[in-house]
């Protein structure tokens, strides 16, 4: 029985470290097409996205500011994955609770940690409720989840495009954005000059309770099991439909808090073209990190210093494109994709192994 768990663990992990390594090596063909040495491109990769030359220099530190907001919408993906809606609404989410943020940060004037406190909850609320509208829309009427929430993002993409233009404008500058939130609404950093601070711990939070609400809760349970064993969960009395909304719910708190800590933590206020895709790199996080809140929280980290090291880098200081980091990243979620690929060829190493054991074994015997 052990061996069992341990061998469906290790192929939970095995599967995307060897899709993470393809795209590696794809990665340095690219390199090597540009002209560009690869071990040094690797080294300076590596450097820039997880290395610290000092305190105030610590580019780990970037890293895991820009993994945020990435494994909170990585984790709302997981638990909608989890309950079987296959929900991509994590951008619109994310743009609900960031506009919420950016207007209670400075309409609202509350003492510091109330202030905090008040617009993460509105903010989680707004990002449940538009991820309610896809779930019951979905139950009650049977429309596809998918075509719900691309629909809805693109709703939220202009909605907060009018919004920063118009309604919470703070000035007639060339790039629109509202008005600098309360120094009572900002969350607190941990170094000077960087942008890593309470949000990272926020996140982290979340990635633990969110592991033990699915994996250790009764509720968890049945939103898994009706998106996994769907005919199991119906002959077992499990409330698939209510699990469905709820996790939809949840998901949608989950992207709406990515917003918030954004906005609170980072920009400090809502800005035109604020959204840069962040919902959908959460999606990535949590197909590559096998819908597992702890493989969205390395996968994140992982995404947000290769995209880092490639800018900061790659760009700067060899002339690299820095879309070389987004397009080794497509790849290797292509890879991931191509599971059967990886899971055929494991088996027929497991075998050629086990059958020299075997003839090994009737050669000592005899």
């Amino acid at each position: 029985m052990k061996n069992k768990r341990f061998r469906k663990i290790f192929d939970a992990i095995l599967i995307p470290a060897l899709a993470i390594i393809s795209g590696l090596l794809l990665m340095a063909i690219l390199i090597a097409i540009t002209g560009q040495p690869i071990l040094e491109s690797y080294k300076i990769l590596l450097q820039k996205g997880f290395g610290c030359e000092k305190i105030g220099n610590c580019a780990i530190l970037s890293t895991l500011e820009r993994a945020t907001p990435m494994i909170l919408t990585g984790l709302s993906a997981v638990v909608a994955f989890r309950s079987g809606m296959f929900s991509i609404g994590q951008e619109g989410q994310y743009l609900m609770g960031s506009v919420v943020a950016a207007w209670l940060g400075y309409a609202i004037h509350l003492p510091s940690g109330v202030h905090q406190s008040v617009i993460i909850i509105a903010s989680m609320l707004a990002g449940a409720l538009y991820g309610y509208i896809p779930g019951v829309l979905k139950v009650r009427l049977g429309v596809n989840e998918l075509l719900a929430t691309i629909v809805l993002n693109t709703i939220a993409m202009l909605f907060t495009e009018y919004m920063v233009q118009f309604p919470l404008r703070g000035d007639k500058s060339t790039t629109a954005h509202s008005p600098i939130i309360d120094e009572t609404a900002e969350l607190m950093t941990f170094l000077p000059g960087s942008k890593w601070g309470v949000g990272f711990i926020i996140a982290i939070v979340a990635v633990v309770v969110i592991f033990i609400y699915l994996w250790k809760t009764k509720s968890g349970y049945e939103q898994r099991m009706a998106g996994q064993a769907t005919r199991f969960a119906l002959y077992g009395g499990v409330p698939s439909k209510k699990a469905a909304i709820r996790a939809m719910i949840i998901s949608g708190a989950l992207a709406g808090l990515a917003g918030s800590i954004e906005v609170l933590g980072v920009h400090r206020r809502l800005m035109t073209g604020f959204s840069v895709g962040l919902g959908f790199d959460g999606l990535t996080a949590a197909i590559l990190g096998q819908s597992h809140p702890f493989g969205v929280l390395i996968v994140s980290i992982l995404f947000a210093g290769v995209k880092l090291g490639a800018q900061l880098g790659l760009q700067l200081k060899l002339g690299i494109p820095r879309e070389l980091g987004g397009t080794i990243i497509g790849f290797i979620i292509l890879f991931v994709a191509a599971r059967k690929f990886y899971e055929n060829n494991i088996e027929r190493i497991r075998g050629w192994f086990k059958s020299r054991g075997h003839k090994k074994a009737k050669g000592e015997g005899n």
